[in-house]
C-alpha cells in the first residue's frame, strides 16, 4: 500500500490597487487562502477607514480561493451593502468553478470586465 502525495505549490498573495472614477480596483494574484486572506481583510479595512466604499475585486491573476476568503467577500458586501458597493469581476476558471458549486452567484454579480464592475459600482 503506498500513499501518494501531490506537492501543493502557493505562491502568496499579491494585491495592486488603483482608483478609476472613485472607485477603489484591488486586484489579486495568487492564492486567496487561509494563510493570505488576513493580508486582504486588512487592505479592504484600511480601504473602508479611509471613506473607500464602492470596492471591485479583480479575480482574473488569482488561481485559487478557500473558503475564508470566499467568507471575506460576503463579509465585506455585507458590511457595505447600505452605503456601498463590492464587484467581482473577471474570476479565472478556477475561482469561477468554485463559486458555481457554492452558488455565489446568487449572493454576487460576477462581472466579465473591470469596466462593468466598475459601471455597476457607480449605480
Amino acid at each position: 500500500f503506498q500513499v501518494s502525495r501531490f506537492p501543493v505549490q502557493k505562491s502568496g498573495l499579491t494585491l495592486s490597487t488603483s482608483t478609476i472614477q472613485n472607485i477603489v480596483l484591488v486586484r489579486m494574484a495568487g492564492y486567496l487562502d487561509g494563510h493570505t486572506f488576513m493580508e486582504l481583510e486588512k487592505h479592504i479595512d484600511s480601504l473602508i477607514k479611509h471613506g473607500q466604499k464602492r470596492l471591485v475585486l479583480d479575480l482574473s491573476e488569482l488561481g485559487y480561493i478557500a473558503s475564508a476568503g470566499v467568507g471575506l467577500f460576503i463579509n465585506t458586501q455585507h458590511r457595505l451593502k447600505d452605503d456601498g458597493s463590492v464587484q467581482l469581476v473577471n474570476p479565472s476558471p478556477g475561482v469561477r468553478e468554485i463559486f458555481n458549486i457554492l452558488g455565489l452567484e446568487t449572493i454576487f454579480t460576477i462581472h466579465p470586465s473591470v469596466a462593468a464592475g466598475v459601471a455597476a459600482a457607480q449605480a
